[in-house]
């Protein structure tokens, strides 16, 4: 084998290297109708992400950084999940930019194939599933090795978890954002054995989710159908679904729920406290019976 030397010229190529990951380019402001490119990385303890767009002469300039450690059960994640983890945390830090554009993603590995992959959607897959719905995502071969290498620099060297990230947008226009109704449908049913309840999201786009669980403890009907909506709220709320239509079909529960009925059993007040509580964190919301 030929021994490798390490020449000056390595040693140029490495400082050359160090100096451009120490001196990332200023921040520029995004070009309406260009198309933004996401770089994420993911390490075994943290999170990097790069957000960039080629300007009117083809250069690549760069919008926002993030960075964060892993905390908790996160760090138990396999490196795919990790990876998916990468991108849920870059669309929820840059929805404001992500919502306004294409985007072009660029990883070592393709989350999307993953998520879009797996046969039933639960727990936290379903979730991240859900909140990259509303977004056009594109994967691509990674090819650009200098984002690459800012984004798993960036990963390398995180925030704290706890560290408040910046608020304002690098420019001084947030683009505008029109407020779309996604659509629920939640149902709830007890049986001798337990209840489970079933929820279905309608994106602004017409595309369907499908939601279902268990409920652990034994109850009645109209509680399983409370319960169905509480989690369906919940989930709205963490995607950041601002405008919403629910349907059930519990007369009871969506008459309470609107005020066309009174809260008489004691067991189903605080379902129903809980419920109106998530309704009120929505700018708009409706919920309707469906025979």
């Amino acid at each position: 084998d030929v021994p490798f030397v390490w020449d000056q010229a390595c040693q140029n190529a490495l400082e050359s290297i160090k100096q451009y990951l120490l001196n990332p380019p200023v921040l520029m402001a995004p070009i309406k109708g260009k198309p933004l490119i996401l770089y994420i990385a993911a390490l075994e303890c943290s999170l990097g992400a790069l957000l960039a767009q080629h300007n009117d002469d083809g250069k690549e300039n760069a919008l926002y950084y993030l960075s964060r450690t892993l905390v908790g059960a996160e760090q138990n994640y396999t490196p795919i999940e990790k990876v998916c983890l990468a991108l849920v945390f870059a669309v929820q830090k840059l929805r404001h930019y992500i919502l306004s554009h294409r985007v072009i993603l660029i990883s070592k590995a393709d989350p999307l194939r993953y998520l879009m992959s797996k046969p039933v959607l639960s727990g936290r897959i379903a979730k991240w599933s859900l909140l990259l719905s509303e977004f056009e995502i594109k994967f691509v071969p990674q090819k650009a090795i200098k984002g690459q290498a800012l984004a798993d620099f960036l990963a390398a060297h995180p925030t704290p978890d706890n560290m408040e990230l910046p608020a304002d947008l690098p420019d001084e226009e947030v683009f505008t954002i029109e407020a779309l109704t996604w659509q629920l449908y939640f149902d709830g049913a007890a049986r001798r054995n337990g209840a489970g309840a079933g929820l279905v999201f309608i994106t602004p786009s017409g595309g369907l989710i499908p939601y279902s669980f268990s409920l652990l403890a034994l109850c009645s009907n109209n509680v399983a159908e409370y319960e169905a909506l509480i989690i369906g709220l919940e989930i709205a709320l963490e995607m950041h679904i601002d405008c919403l239509q629910a349907y059930g079909d519990s007369q009871l529960a969506v008459r309470q729920l609107n005020g066309q009925y009174a809260v008489r059993n004691a067991t189903l007040v605080p379902y129903h406290e809980r419920a109106k509580y998530l309704m009120s964190q929505f700018q708009d919301i409706h919920v309707s019976h469906i025979p």
